[in-house]
């Protein structure tokens, strides 16, 4: 009798120790039968495992849209829905079956989850799915689908998303973050770590950086908040808005206004028409559009800007050792230059066909006409060495007023107040765009 109570102990406590540890380790999918919905069919099924926070979770799908929100700690589950439009309950599930979905777990306490159409839609056939997904906070992503949108709530980790089509959203995500997508929006939250973002058709919308970023897209505006690292901007067609950068800096748009805050190192802009402004920059600085004004205030170093067509206007915040080599020039417009009193540098004005326009300076040039003077229409020139001379600023128009001022700090204030009130309302703007994203999913379907 004693014997036989300590084998049913001893065969009672490995059935409880062991059912727990079964349903830790155990990697499951089920999927259910076809129901009707309206006119289509939907056959959903679930998915999941136990995992170790800070592992990775991995998807492939064919097609389909996700979702991923913060759940448990220790479990990733994943609710999926599959939809199609059949005439029939059979025929739906014979579609159904076609549908691979399978789950395995990963070194490292990680999950995948892989969904596969062999056979490929046929003509005229229509059908979607939904990834729903719930991961630990702390958690990485390496998310593929050949085709829909994907949405990542706030994440402690790395992001990797890709889709073929359709718009990328997320909130903050601390890790590094690299983005694709052949055509939708990219809308991030304030990324930790280093950011690529690229789009063959959509805008990119991104809070802070905190590294280095490559934002890239064939046709869309690119709007982020600050970026601590070097940054890479590129639209063929939209605005750029960056609201500053401690890296280098290197912005190209095929139309579309560049509008940059202060940056820490050289900054490279150019747009094929739109205007250009820069609020600072300690490196050095070349700009260039097709049509537009260019506003460059505090800029510590070399300065090359270049404009077919509107005005130019620097402000230099420099001294003898940060000053470098310069060069203004416009084909039909204005330049006005605001240097330091006690600044040292050469100046070299030209304009090349002067009639009705002047060189003006509050400080002493040597002016002189070439050419026909008397007729007033021959280039005019204004030389001189200030402060002893220096460095070369030359500044070129075809057709414009040169004005060379002192520093005017009424004048230089008014410009700040402008580009402060820009960065409100751009700033209010972004913060209306996410709310605006964030009611527009959590709207029920």
């Amino acid at each position: 009798m004693v014997r036989f109570r300590s084998l049913f102990f001893l065969g009672f406590v490995i059935a409880v120790a062991s059912r727990p540890m079964a349903g830790l380790d155990e990697v499951y999918v089920k999927r259910g039968e076809p129901q009707r919905e309206g006119r289509s069919w939907v056959e959903r099924a679930d998915c999941g495992a136990s995992v170790q926070p800070g592992a990775r979770l991995v998807l492939r799908a064919d097609f389909g849209s996700v979702k991923v929100s913060p759940g448990a700690n220790d479990r990733v589950d994943c609710h999926v829905r599959l939809r199609v439009f059949k005439s029939s309950q059979e025929e739906a599930r014979q579609f159904f079956r076609r549908i691979e979905l399978s789950a395995h777990r990963l070194e490292g306490g990680g999950l995948a989850i892989i969904e596969r159409y062999p056979g490929g839609h046929q003509r005229g056939e229509w059908s979607a799915a939904e990834f729903d997904f719930s991961v630990p906070q702390r958690f990485n992503l390496d998310l593929e689908t050949r085709g829909g949108d994907v949405e990542v709530a706030s994440l402690d980790g790395e992001l990797h998303a890709v889709t073929a089509g359709g718009h990328v959203r997320t909130g903050d995500v601390s890790g590094p973050v690299r983005i694709e997508t052949a055509g939708g929006d990219i809308d991030l939250g304030n990324i930790g770590q280093r950011l690529v973002a690229q789009t063959a058709g959509g805008g990119i919308r991104v809070g802070n950086i905190k590294g280095d970023a490559t934002l890239e897209t064939s046709g869309g505006v690119i709007f982020s908040g600050m970026i601590d690292g070097a940054v890479r901007a590129d639209t063929s067609g939209g605005d750029i808005v960056l609201r500053g950068a401690s890296g280098p800096v290197i912005a190209e748009t095929a139309g579309g206004q560049i509008q940059i805050g202060q940056c820490g190192a050289t900054v490279h802009a150019e747009t094929a028409g739109g205007s250009i402004r820069l609020n600072g920059a300690k490196g050095a600085v070349i700009v260039e559009t097709a049509g537009g004004s260019i506003d460059l205030l505090k800029m510590e170093g070399a300065v090359r800007a270049v404009n077919s067509a509107g005005r130019i206007l620097e402000e230099i915040e420099a001294n003898r050792q940060s000053f470098a080599a310069s060069h203004l020039e416009t084909s039909v417009g204005d330049v006005q230059v605001f240097i330091p009193p006690d600044l040292p540098l050469n100046i070299d004005a030209l304009i090349e066909e002067s009639g009705g326009h002047k060189i003006v300076s509050d400080f002493p040039l040597h002016l002189f006409a070439e050419g026909e003077e008397d007729t007033g229409l021959g280039p005019k020139r204004g030389e001189g060495a200030l402060n002893g001379g220096g460095k070369v600023l030359r500044i070129r128009t075809v057709m414009g007023n040169i004005e060379i001022h002192k520093i005017d700090a009424r004048f230089l204030e008014q410009i700040k107040q402008r580009q402060e009130a820009f960065w409100k309302h751009w700033e209010e703007e972004q913060k209306a765009h996410k709310q605006k994203c964030e009611e527009s999913n959590s709207e029920p379907e």
